[in-house]
Order: C-alpha cells, then structure tokens, then sequence
C-alpha cells in the first residue's frame, strides 16, 4: 500500500504550468488549439495554474513502479498534479511531445489515482463523467487516454491526483 499522505507531504518544487505562453512549446501540435480555445471561451488565465510532480525527482520512482505492476501495464509516465484553491487545470487534452513513440510500443492505457480523502470543491472531469468526493484509492480508468478533461479546485485545500500512461501490448 503507498503512503500518499507521506509522499503529499514531501513534495516541493514541482513544475507549475499556468496560461503564460512562453512557457510553452508552441511548436508542439496541439498547444496553440487549446490556448485558442480558451482565449475564444473569454477564459480567466489569471486563474490556470496547476503543479506536477515526477516520480524519481519529486518523489519515489517505486510508485510508478510499484502502480503499474498493481494495474498490468508497462509505464510512460507518471506524475503528481496539484491544483490549489481557486486555480484550476481548464478543459484540454494532454499534449505529449513523446507521443509517436509511446504508440509505437502497444496500446495506451490511462488511469487517474485519486490520493487523498475527498475534500469539498475537489473536482475531475473527463468527456461528460464529473468526479467528486471520491475516496483515497480511488482508480479511473480511461477511456480514450487522449480525452478532453479538467480539474479545479474551489475549495480550500490543495488537490492532489496521480496519473499514469502506460501500455500492454494486445
């Protein structure tokens, strides 16, 4: 069983992706669709900011490890997302520079791992399916991992999920 209250507590000096576009690769398919969109929904920038954290950097390499045997897939990648009050990670699909070669291995699974007690204005959605108040442990599995999706945050603790790509070869 992982310790997520000890690995939440330890994390520090996660990248923060936030709507300043120099920070972007802007070169990478699909990064300038989704900042569009965005601008073209009158989206308040000011408000996007969420934080990633990655195992062997951030936190222990055998959580990856360790979650991909448990789920059955060969890992990607993997990472910590944490989204403080009043932020949020608005309706996109992850861009991945990788992503050709990740193909090339077998089939893409995503899941998302929620790594805390539910705490109220903690929100996920992917496509049309909104989650809340869902218990540490909880695993969502993907159906496409490509999938439009979201988070915020309008509580008032931060919000922690994992994520993790991965491929089986069927």
């Amino acid at each position: 069983m992982i310790a997520w209250h000890d690995i939440i507590l330890n994390l520090k000096d996660g990248y923060i992706i936030s709507a300043d576009k120099t920070k972007w690769d802007l070169s990478t398919p699909g990064y300038i669709e989704i900042y569009k969109m965005w601008e073209d929904g009158n989206f308040n920038m000011s408000s996007i900011k969420w934080i990633n954290y990655y195992p062997g950097k951030h936190f222990d390499q055998e959580v990856e490890n360790s979650i991909a045997k448990e789920l059955g897939i060969t890992p990607l990648r993997s990472w910590i997302s944490r989204i403080d009050p009043g932020y949020c990670a608005p309706w996109h699909w992850d861009v991945d520079d990788n992503e050709q070669e990740y193909m090339s291995k077998g089939t893409i699974h995503r899941y998302s791992i929620f790594i805390e007690d539910p705490k109220p204005g903690h929100i996920f959605i992917i496509n049309d399916v909104a989650y809340v108040n869902q218990p540490c442990g909880t695993i969502v599995k993907w159906d496409d991992y490509r999938a439009w999706h979201a988070g915020s945050n309008v509580g008032i603790e931060s919000k922690y999920m994992y994520h993790i790509l991965g491929y089986t070869n069927e």
